[in-house]
């Protein structure tokens, strides 16, 4: 018999849900999103006013980090349930875990468009991104009935989450997202052969990659990885005729979807 979800866990689904839609909007401008978390546990994080009972983050890709702050040793998109989104260098030396935040200051639950903006400024120069100036909009422990339905809008439908998590869906978000952009790349019009240059070990180190990526990708996108990994290899093989399965591959699935969409299926 399956338990009921208590508040807590059905808050924490509703944060990370928020997280995953901002997350979407934010690889559909090609931001790297690597990861989303949501904390919906009812307690106070740490004493006097920086801290906030419920919270949630969204985390990139290093480079995409150093980008934005080259000194900091991380760098988060924070959402915190009592002033809403930031943006959040961690630094050695910090005091104060929002010592470097710049904050949005769009309310507690902004639409997700006013997010996207707010980092598209960000990349730009992150010193003039929103503010140095902390906003409050709810104190810590009060008014959850109410923060849960503004979030319970993100939640998908029953019949599309289908009993997954808020991981879960992020999962099969970047899975369905990097599916459709190496589809994409694979169906370039050029086929214009390019030369790069490659060390043994580089090549060794790129078949590695792409035999990690098998393992952890799932549908298209890990056939693509092992089709891309068989003609590496057969192009190593001098004498062997190179191959384009990867490519092949991708090209009559766009085919076949293509004639479907014709037939109105």
């Amino acid at each position: 018999m399956t338990s009921e979800p208590s508040a807590s866990e059905v808050l924490t689904e509703a944060i990370g849900h928020y997280m995953n839609a901002v997350a979407a909007a934010l690889l559909d401008e090609n931001v790297p999103v690597t990861g989303v978390y949501g904390s919906g546990n009812v307690r106070i994080l740490a004493v006097d006013d920086s801290g906030t009972d419920v919270d949630g983050n969204l985390s990139f890709n290093t480079a995409f980090e150093r980008g934005l702050y080259a000194d900091s040793e991380n760098v988060n998109l924070h959402w915190s349930g009592t002033s809403g989104w930031c943006l959040l260098p961690l630094k050695d030396d910090d005091a104060d875990f929002y010592g470097h935040a710049r904050w949005v200051g769009a309310g507690l639950v902004p639409p997700v468009d006013r997010v996207v903006s707010f980092v598209a400024t960000a990349r730009l120069s992150p010193a003039e991104a929103g503010s140095g100036e902390r906003p409050f909009y709810r104190t810590s422990g009060s008014d959850l009935t109410e923060l849960h339905q503004r979030l319970a809008a993100f939640v998908p439908a029953p019949e599309d989450l289908r009993g997954r998590t808020y991981g879960m869906c992020f999962k099969h978000l970047v899975t369905s997202v990097y599916t459709a952009r190496v589809s994409s790349a694979l169906n370039s019009p050029d086929d214009t052969e390019v030369s790069v240059a490659l060390r043994p070990g580089e090549l060794d180190a790129l078949r590695h990659l792409l035999e990690y990526a098998q393992t952890h990708a799932t549908g298209l996108l890990g056939a693509y990885a092992r089709y891309l990994t068989e003609d590496l290899d057969n192009r190593r093989q001098f004498a062997a005729t190179p191959s384009h399965r990867a490519m092949e591959t991708a090209r009559s699935i766009r085919k076949q979807l293509r004639d479907r969409q014709q037939r109105g299926e």
